[in-house]
């Protein structure tokens, strides 16, 4: 299976794809700075091979923090991301600009 880089900007289509690849998860959701980090709102969908997908719809312009939340317990950034800022505990937040 094929993704392209998380996040990918389709701006033909006004939308922002993540995903992660995480074969032990049970469910994986996106929180970020662009949902004031609400943790079962965007639900990512499980693909074949451990892949997770979500598809959100275009945001405003600027730069926005985000994580994925694995199992409603443990955080972790986007691996794919190489665009990162300390979260101001012990990890990092994944960045993205649009």
């Amino acid at each position: 299976m094929k993704l392209h880089l998380s996040p990918y900007i389709n701006k033909k289509k006004k939308t922002i794809e993540f995903h992660l690849r995480l074969n032990r998860a049970s469910q994986v959701s996106l929180a970020g700075s662009f949902n004031h980090w609400a943790k079962n709102e965007l639900n990512m969908k499980p693909l074949k091979d451990g892949f997770w997908k979500i598809v959100i719809p275009m945001l405003p312009k600027g730069k926005y923090f985000y994580k994925f939340l694995i199992d409603d317990q443990m955080w972790m950034e986007d691996i794919e991301n190489q665009l990162r800022e300390p979260d101001g505990v012990s990890g990092w937040n994944s960045i993205l600009t649009v």
